[in-house]
């Protein structure tokens, strides 16, 4: 088995609640970064005692920088600095020192001097029992990717020198991958991972700010690994993570999150080795594999007895029915065809607890899986939070696990359509089908904290086996929207996380009166928007006003037919084109700013009508501006 380790600059918080952290997410290994041990109030003994008493080896310390071919007198300063930090690794309990390529300016470009430099510090560390690690730094003055660090490592030829390789540092320079298989096992010194999103920055700034937990970003550590893997190499696996969102999040949530990646990380390899008809490594213990997601069963709002009335009276507009009653809970369901929404007003239990802080809003989302069993198995071995409600005599008992701000993701077996997986808890008050206009959940958007953008994205990935695509960036009035769409494998289940820059953007609304993230906006297709939204109105339900302007751009862009121009414009329906087709959609107005329904027709159109979002976020602003003024004139 692997040893799966963690850099402690990865997580934030004081170095003791960094290797508690770590100990608790199942890591037996770290290293530890130089200002962890700086900023330390004790020894490095006492770090040493903590980290043995936590189940932890401390399997190296670094950076040592700026350090080959340097010039009289900072040569000599240098290798009297290296044999004080051997007297911190001494007393520390570890025996790998890390040295990273050099950046000062009046460094020597000469790789023989750098060589002997190496070769002269391995040396020094030999008569301690120690080991060195050079590693390349993408933005290294002279070194800068791995082939001219292994040059150097080989030139000293030391027994106890080897490169350090980082993932990052690798793949950002866009070095091969395949020739790593060619490196000698006994002189890698040690593997670091780390992934980062596909943008357009300078190195050192990507490094030192977005780096990520692998299957966050867009590099190909599946083929980083292989490549390492077949090199032989055994050692540790560490994650060296630099990200400000990370030090400013809980250390538990964040080595949490990394013990995940390195987990479905090595799931990957094996999987990818299979596919090359290559023997399995074992380098973990297996996951269960991910079950088979065949759509969202219903989703479950949480209310009370006073607000329910204009939620029904919302859902009953758009054309759903009350078919049933919870046999022992104050609980409906409500359908259209493939559609469940269940309306919880409870007062105890989960339920009534996620109302008292987040108001009238998506408790809970259930998702069908050809084995929902497999699923709650691969969740409880990532470390997801279990959830078994209270349940009566003889009703279903339904597991959850927690999802975004304590929601809950039930997990049911696929039923034959037209049936639910709580029919033994409900009493029927009409046939169970029920037709109307609506036919499906479409997809769900998800707003998240900023700093919890990524953790979500990994949740999703990791233990519902969901994909992800590219990030995009929009305009709201008040700052930058950004969304990344996570979908099951046959895409019956989509889910755009949003976040958002700015104080009093649509996001940060959202999180102020929702008292944190949810879902945010419910979106269901029907095959004739038009015929949907007229009868809708005439049953009360308030749609968004877009202004007359987006019309005027809509006819200058599309050639549309002025039949269709015309009704969309007096409809107040949104359009967008792509190279295959067309989509026409529609808001809701917003509940208690908290969500909103889509209702969107697809014709051979498979996007997300991004390109109205920002129409969408200046609509919904100005509706809310609105209504504050009119409350402030009424309060005055």
């Amino acid at each position: 088995m692997l040893k799966w380790s963690i850099a402690t600059v990865s997580m934030g918080g004081t170095l003791e609640a960094k290797l508690a952290a770590a100990a608790r997410a199942g890591f037996r290994s770290i290293e530890i970064f130089e200002n962890d041990l700086t900023f330390f109030s004790g020894r490095p003994k006492d770090v040493r005692s903590m980290a043995a008493n936590l189940g932890l080896e401390i399997i190296a310390f670094q950076p040592m920088r700026d350090f080959e071919g340097m010039p009289e007198p900072q040569r000599s300063r240098n290798f009297e600095r290296a044999r004080r930090k051997f007297d911190l690794m001494e007393e520390l309990g570890t025996s790998l020192l890390c040295v990273c390529s050099n950046v000062a300016e009046n460094a020597i470009g000469d790789p023989a001097r750098s060589a002997d430099d190496l070769g002269a510090l391995a040396d020094i560390a030999a008569q301690r029992g120690f080991r060195v690690g050079y590693e390349a730094l993408a933005w290294g003055k002279y070194v800068h990717d791995w082939m001219q660090a292994h040059d150097l490592v080989k030139r000293a030829n030391r027994p106890n020198l080897g490169v350090v390789l980082d993932s990052y540092h690798i793949c950002a320079r866009k070095n091969p991958l395949a020739p790593l298989a060619d490196i000698s096992p006994d002189q890698i010194a040690l593997v670091q991972v780390a992934d980062a999103p596909a943008i357009v920055m300078d190195l050192m700034s990507l490094s030192r700010h977005h780096r990520c937990f692998p299957g966050q970003g867009d590099f190909p550590i599946t083929e980083y690994l292989d490549a390492i893997m077949r090199t032989g190499y055994r050692g540790p696996i560490s994650l060296e993570i630099f990200n400000d969102q990370f030090r400013g999040a809980p250390a538990t949530t964040i080595a949490r999150d990394g013990m995940r990646s390195l987990q479905v990380s090595a799931e990957k390899l094996e999987a990818s080795r299979k596919q090359n008809h290559l023997p399995p490594l074992n380098l973990a213990p297996a996951l269960p594999p991910p079950a088979k997601i065949g759509g969202i069963e219903f989703i479950e709002f949480a209310t009370s007895s006073q607000e329910s009335d204009a939620l029904m009276g919302l859902l009953e507009g758009l054309g759903f029915i009350r078919v049933a009653r919870h046999r022992s809970k104050d609980v409906d369901l409500y359908r259209q065809n493939d559609i469940n929404i269940v309306v919880n007003r409870e007062q105890e239990g989960f339920s009534h607890s996620f109302y008292l802080v987040h108001g009238t809003s998506v408790s809970a989302v259930t998702l069908r899986f050809d084995d929902a069993k497999r699923a709650l198995e691969r969740a409880n071995a990532l470390s997801a939070t279990t959830y078994f409600g209270r349940v009566g005599p003889g009703e279903a008992v339904i597991p959850a696990v927690g999802g975004v701000e304590n929601s809950l993701i039930y997990f049911v077996d696929h039923t034959p359509k037209g049936k639910t997986n709580w029919d033994q808890d409900f009493i029927f008050e009409t046939t169970p089908e029920a037709g109307g206009s609506l036919a499906r959940f479409d997809h769900l958007s998800n707003v998240v904290r900023r700093s919890e953008f990524l953790s979500w994205i990994l949740f999703y990935k990791t233990i519902l086996g969901f994909r992800d695509e590219p990030q995009v960036e929009l305009a709201d009035p008040y700052g930058a929207f950004f969304s990344r769409v996570i979908s099951s494998d046959d895409g019956s289940v989509r889910i755009p996380l949003n976040i958002a820059e700015g104080g009093s953007t649509g996001v940060s609304r959202f999180l102020d009166s929702s008292g944190g993230g949810g879902i945010q906006q419910i979106a269901l297709s029907t095959g004739d928007l038009f015929a949907f939204v007229e009868k809708a109105r005439d049953s009360g339900v308030r749609f968004l006003e877009i202004p007359d302007n987006y019309y005027d751009d809509i006819e200058a862009r599309y050639d549309l037919p002025t039949e269709t121009l015309d009704k969309i414009r007096e409809l107040k329906i949104l359009y967008d084109r792509s190279s295959t087709g067309e989509f026409f959609h529609i808001y809701t107005t917003m509940f208690e700013d908290r969500f909103f329904f889509e209702i969107l027709e697809r014709r051979n159109y498979d996007l997300f009508g991004a390109a109205n979002t920002p129409v969408r976020l200046a609509a919904q602003t100005h509706q809310q501006d609105v209504a504050q003024q009119q409350k402030a004139m009424f309060d005055y």
